[in-house]
C-alpha cells in the first residue's frame, strides 16, 4: 500500500517537475535541437494549458501526501522551493546538477519518515549518496547538448567539468558508493545491501570509463543504463 502511494506520488511529482522545468526553459528549449520540439517550446501546448495540467498534477500529489502521516507532510513540503529553484539554477551557477541532486534525492528522507523511521546519520548518508549519484548521471545526460549549450551560454556541469569529465564522474560515483556503504554500516543493514552496492559500484565505474568516448547518442545510452545500477541497489536492499 505504502509502496503504491509512493510510486504514484513520485510519478506525479516528477511529472510536475518536468512541467515546471519546461515552463521556465521554454525560450532556451527553442534554441536547442534536442528540445525545440517539446510541447511548450514548440507552442503545441499553451502556457495556460500547461499551468492547468500542472495544477492537476499538484492536486494528485497533494492527495497522495494527505494519506501519509503529518511528519511526512513537513518533509515533502520543504522540497517545493528546491523543485522550483532547480530549473533556474543554470542561470546563476555552473553546477545546476547539484540543485537537481538535492531535489531528486528528497524522496529518500520522505519515504523514510513515511515508513515510520526517524532522522539519523544513516538516512542522511543515503540522501547524500543519492545526491552524488544524480549529479554524476545528469552530468552524463547533459553531454547531449554540450556543444549547443556552450554556443548559447547555458550553464551545465558537463561543460564546467569538460576538461576532466571522466574523473569528475568517477569522483561523484565514488562518493555515491562511499556514502551508501557508510549508511549500510551505520544502519547495520544485511549483507544483501552491501552486495547490491558492490555490483552497483562496478556498473558506475564502467559508465565513467565509457564517458571518455561520449557523443550525443552514447551519453543518452550511458545515462539510461543507470536503471541497471538502481536495479542492483533495489535487489540488494530486499535480499537477505
Amino acid at each position: 500500500y505504502l509502496s503504491f502511494i509512493f510510486f504514484l506520488g513520485a510519478f506525479v511529482m516528477r511529472s510536475a517537475g518536468c512541467v515546471i522545468n519546461d515552463l521556465w526553459d521554454k525560450n532556451i528549449d527553442k534554441k536547442i535541437t534536442r528540445t525545440k520540439n517539446r510541447p511548450i517550446a514548440s507552442g503545441e501546448i499553451s502556457i495556460i494549458k500547461a499551468f492547468l495540467f500542472l495544477a492537476i498534477l499538484l492536486l494528485f500529489g497533494l492527495f497522495c501526501l494527505s494519506i501519509l502521516n503529518k511528519e511526512t507532510w513537513i518533509i515533502a513540503l520543504l522540497s517545493i522551493p528546491i523543485i522550483i529553484i532547480y530549473p533556474l539554477a543554470k542561470r546563476f551557477t555552473k553546477w545546476p546538477q547539484v540543485f537537481l541532486g538535492l531535489a531528486f534525492s528528497w524522496g529518500v528522507p520522505t519515504a523514510w519518515v513515511a515508513s515510520g523511521g526517524s532522522w539519523n546519520l544513516g538516512i542522511l548518508f543515503i540522501y547524500i549518496g543519492t545526491i552524488f549519484w544524480v549529479i554524476g548521471y545528469d552530468t552524463i545526460y547533459g553531454c547531449q547538448d554540450r556543444l549547443e549549450d556552450k554556443l548559447f551560454g547555458i550553464n551545465n556541469s558537463a561543460i564546467t567539468a569538460e576538461k576532466y569529465l571522466s574523473n569528475f564522474i568517477k569522483i561523484t560515483y565514488f562518493n555515491t558508493i562511499f556514502f551508501f556503504m557508510l549508511a549500510g554500516i551505520y544502519l547495520q543493514l544485511h549483507f544483501g545491501w552491501f552486495l547490491g552496492v558492490f555490483f552497483m559500484s562496478y556498473h558506475l565505474y564502467t559508465q565513467a570509463i565509457k564517458i571518455n568516448q561520449v557523443n550525443r547518442k552514447s551519453s543518452l545510452r550511458i545515462f539510461q543504463s543507470n536503471k541497471i545500477a538502481g536495479m542492483f541497489l533495489v535487489i540488494g536492499s530486499i535480499s537477505k
